[in-house]
């Protein structure tokens, strides 16, 4: 097969000297060619793509590379928003309680009536955060399985806008010097626009890999910093509100029945016997927080969670590198925090 600088080999294909072959061995940076017989030098030449090389060349800063790697992957489950972050919001009054819907307002309007006698009002930012930290205080499972939700399609509302963002921006850029911006794994331009930079920018004797970084440098449309600022990567119409509310509604209907199974069971179990536990205990001491036993620094306890019918507190204990966990009624939770020796800890 014969062998072309690039610009020769251009100049050749559009002349018909050499096939679509010849031209795409003659640079390793192009790919492939489709032919237009009518005018070759509007034939489509789709070059090199998707790799921390190519992008470099055309002006990107390797954060940005980075991060559009990591969006476009089907693998790197890039975080915008994390679990915590979510939880945190959560508990100061904000995000959850504005995606929900009527029926699922009315349900936890419901909820707010057997356990918080307070006036219900989502408009109030303090009840909001009161009624956030009770709910996560009383039914953890149910709550926490809430925020994971939010915080999977808040990622993919981030991720598809900032992929669009993304696109749009290289679509601007690309399209100023007369190439294209099809789709993360194609970028062309045509034979002719080639030749004209080739001779623009007085670079006859470069390969294509040389050419790029003098064609985006004179380029006057600013592109990435992408990562500078990532929550402006948010648009409500691509939020999946239908799919999370359908979650809500799940986990209320499961914490409805339990509230209404201890307030209908004929004094077996008594729903407010259960929520005075969980009062009495997380106003003493941090759920979700490690703690050193008052009367064993040694040995630590974290809350972990509450369940009822038998009332339990559910108490993880760390002592060096070994942990357990126990199903405690409330009067054995404060035997452990004060009588440590009733309980074998040295078997931790």
């Amino acid at each position: 097969m014969a062998s072309f600088d690039t610009f020769m080999a251009l100049r050749d294909f559009v002349k018909g000297k050499i096939s679509r072959y010849e031209l795409e061995d003659s640079d390793p940076d192009i790919y492939h060619v489709s032919v237009d017989n009518s005018n070759r030098g509007l034939s489509v030449v789709k070059l090199r793509f998707n790799d921390d090389k190519f992008w470099k060349s055309v002006g990107l800063h390797e954060d940005d590379i980075w991060f559009m790697g990591m969006i476009n992957s089907n693998y790197s489950g890039y975080e915008f928003m994390d679990w915590y972050s979510v939880k945190d919001d959560f508990l100061s009054g904000y995000t959850i309680f504005g995606e929900l819907n009527e029926d699922n307002v009315e349900k936890l309007k419901l909820i707010s009536t057997l356990i918080y006698p307070k006036k219900f009002d989502l408009e109030n930012e303090q009840f909001r955060a009161y009624f956030a930290n009770k709910l996560i205080k009383t039914f953890k499972v149910e709550i926490e399985n809430i925020l994971s939700d939010y915080e999977s399609e808040k990622n993919s509302e981030m991720t598809q806008v900032a992929q669009e963002s993304i696109e749009k921006e290289l679509n601007d850029y690309f399209k100023d010097a007369g190439f294209t911006y099809v789709s993360n794994d194609e970028f062309t331009t045509t034979v002719g626009n080639l030749v004209m930079w080739y001779i623009r920018e007085n670079a006859l004797h470069l390969p294509i890999e040389e050419l790029l970084p003098k064609i985006f440098a004179s380029n006057k449309i600013n592109v990435g910093g992408w990562q500078e600022d990532t929550y402006e990567y948010q648009d409500a119409e691509k939020f999946d509100s239908v799919s999370f509310n359908l979650s809500v509604e799940r986990n209320l209907d499961k914490i409805i029945e339990k509230i209404e199974d201890g307030l209908l069971s004929d004094g077996e179990f008594n729903m407010q016997d259960y929520l005075g536990m969980v009062d009495r205990i997380s106003k003493k001491f941090k759920v979700g927080e490690w703690i050193n036993l008052p009367k064993k620094k040694d040995v630590r306890f974290y809350i972990e969670n509450f369940e009822m019918n038998p009332n339990k507190v559910v108490v993880k204990l760390s002592k060096g590198m070994k942990q357990t966990t126990l199903n405690l009624t409330e009067e054995n939770f404060y035997h452990l925090l004060y009588q440590p020796t009733l309980f074998n800890l040295e078997e931790i």
